[in-house]
């Protein structure tokens, strides 16, 4: 390993110790060849060469590109006569100009030089920002050596979902100069993120953390990020996986679990058969995309990668998945931890990334206990196969308990229902009248069902005595209806309680009924926009003649013939929309062509 690696590794000589922060604190300046500039705002360095800031910090305040370099300082190195200085540039590939609800604001510069004296700092990925403390340090105007203000993480916040609100809790307020500044644990020497913007009392600001980082930077996270990731590798999916997958029932379980929905419960159990390839891969979707880190239908398009030169456009959201306009969209940053034990132990994983995982989830929930953390807002953990693990049944139980009882909110996906942890689940870790309750949610699922169902058949009589082939209205209410009514026939004397073969039925019942509402809705959201198009198409028809009949022209010759077709078409009897469409038009332009002709301008 030469010098320079030793540097970026934090060996060799003159490595600042874990409590002197002045290695990694950076101003940046804007870059002038007479010397140094306007202060812009703060960074941080990591290793010898590379500094993490907000693209708005040094973005060009004239075109709103990158600039071509910047000076970045040192002042909080001791010792010195005077403050060393480097010139940096954007690296190729990692400028992201803020855009859309708050996404994107970041840049990373590499500096023309190693740093004075590296870096020992990493971003580090946390379960659960919420009520962490933690102190911010910033570069203001005539505050040269900086200041430090201290504040509280209070969950996601901000317009979008790339961001954590920090409310201040001591003296001072976020202005000007602490944007792109280091966010660290009080008390620790990690650093969580880096601040983005403030609101205008300047109590409240918010942080890009490090998931987000890492969404945007992947080589540098590789490097210089640490901690769990929510969602283990094996179970990431592409992008194109959530963009276009099909809308799945068991979709819906886990996005008002994610979402802390009201009639979602702490601990949900969810059954996927062994062959159902289908609805494993429907889970892996949406548990990524609430995981902050990986959002694959938010996913951007590749960033810019066309070197030092002026900065070029941002990227772009791509449009709403099926998944998204189906209702299935968990809030970005909601998963806290992805467990899977499939082949794994839980009470002694020998898998390095689960052991770790665990010790995280541990932490994360004594610091939570300690905070008061509302229920909702607890770290949401996913717990797969569990009945694949070589853990016996009843200390994966009892490991499970420990946690949910010190706050994690679990869904445990089971395959085998006749495994022993099924039964260890229902006896000890459930409570006794989870059977009855879940038939009640379904049987409200089915009424919903049945409500929807109702309104698209009322749509379609509506739509089709003038529409070709209309869509169709669904019709599974009555079997759905059918099933709750032997489950419950089949609970009753069970008192209530039902064991792992009747949970088992249950989730499949609602993830049937789930899927079943999807559809439902679907065709009642297109019948709606087939009667809403041909309504439309009416009130055009009868706008243009009455700007014909304005000026006495509604019986000319030349639009009586087109008014009567595109009429006939929408009112005499069924027709495609997109001849009576064009029809419509047709007579428009007849509208038109007289009313110019009349002096109408």
């Amino acid at each position: 390993m030469g010098d320079g690696d030793k540097r970026r590794e934090g060996f060799g000589e003159g490595v600042n110790a874990p409590a002197d922060h002045g290695s990694w604190r950076v101003r940046l300046r804007r870059w002038a060849a007479s010397g140094s500039g306007d202060v812009l705002g703060a960074g941080v360095l990591f290793g010898s060469d590379h500094v993490l800031t907000c693209a708005h910090v040094i973005r060009d305040p004239v075109t709103g590109l990158r600039p071509e370099r910047v000076q970045v300082e040192f002042p909080m190195l001791q010792g010195l006569t005077r403050t060393p200085r480097r010139t940096a540039a954007v690296a190729a590939g990692h400028w992201v100009p803020p855009f859309g609800k708050a996404q994107g604001d970041l840049a990373l510069l590499v500096l023309d030089e190693p740093a004075p004296v590296p870096s020992p700092v990493t971003l580090h990925r946390t379960l659960d920002y919420r009520g962490a403390p933690v102190l911010i340090d910033g570069f203001p105007e005539y505050q040269s050596g900086g200041e430090w203000l201290t504040g509280a993480c209070m969950g996601p916040g901000g317009e979008g979902d790339e961001r954590v609100q920090i409310d201040l809790t001591g003296a001072g307020r976020l202005r000007g100069g602490f944007s792109g500044s280091g966010v660290r644990e009080e008390g620790g020497d990690r650093l969580l993120g880096i601040v983005a913007q403030a609101d205008e009392s300047g109590e409240h600001g918010y942080m890009i953390p490090a998931a987000t980082v890492a969404k945007y930077f992947r080589r540098f996270a590789e490097r210089y990020v640490t901690g769990p990731h929510a969602v283990p590798g094996h179970r990431v999916v592409p992008a194109e996986a959530a963009r276009a997958a099909r809308p799945h029932g068991l979709q819906c379980t886990v996005t008002r679990w994610l979402n802390g929905d009201e009639d979602a419960w702490d601990t949900e159990v969810l059954f996927i058969a062994e062959d159902d390839e289908r609805a494993r891969q429907a889970l892996y979707v949406v548990l990524n995309m609430a995981d902050r880190e990986q959002a694959p239908h938010l996913a951007v398009s590749p960033l810019d990668a066309a070197g030092p030169g002026p900065g070029a456009p941002g990227p772009a959201e791509p449009g709403a998945s099926l998944l998204s306009r189906a209702g299935i969209a968990p809030r970005v940053g909601s998963i806290g931890l992805v467990l899977d034990l499939e082949g794994a132990a839980l009470d002694d994983p020998d898998r390095p990334e689960l052991r770790e995982a665990l010790a995280v989830l541990r932490h994360e929930l004594r610091h939570a206990a300690r905070r008061h953390t509302a229920p909702r807002h607890r770290p949401a953990v996913a717990v797969l196969y569990a009945d694949r693990s070589p853990t016996e049944p009843a200390t994966a139980v009892r490991i499970l308990r420990e946690l949910a009882d010190s706050g994690a909110r679990l869904l445990l996906v089971v395959r085998d229902g006749t495994h022993g942890f099924p039964y260890a689940m229902a006896e000890r870790l459930l409570p006794a009248d989870r059977a009855a309750r879940w038939l009640r949610r379904i049987g409200a699922r089915v009424d919903e069902l049945s409500g929807t169902e109702r309104r698209a058949r009322r749509l379609f009589h509506r739509v089709e005595p003038h529409v070709v082939d209309p869509p169709l209205a669904t019709g599974y209410a009555a079997r759905a209806a059918l099933w709750t009514v032997q489950l419950s026939d089949e609970l009753r004397p069970l008192t209530g309680r039902g064991g792992p073969h009747f949970l088992e039925k249950l989730s499949y019942a609602e993830q049937a009924v789930d899927t079943y509402l999807l559809r439902a809705r679907a065709a009642e959201e297109e019948l709606r926009a087939v009667l809403d198009e041909h309504l439309r198409l009416r009130g055009l028809l009868r706008d243009h003649l009455a700007r014909l009949a304005r000026r006495g022209l509604a019986e000319h010759a030349d639009a009586v013939g087109p008014y009567r077709e595109a009429q006939r078409l929408l009112m005499a009897g069924p027709c495609p929309l997109a001849d009576a469409e064009r029809a419509v038009e047709a007579f428009a332009r007849v509208v038109r062509r007289l009313a110019e002709a009349d002096g109408d301008a």
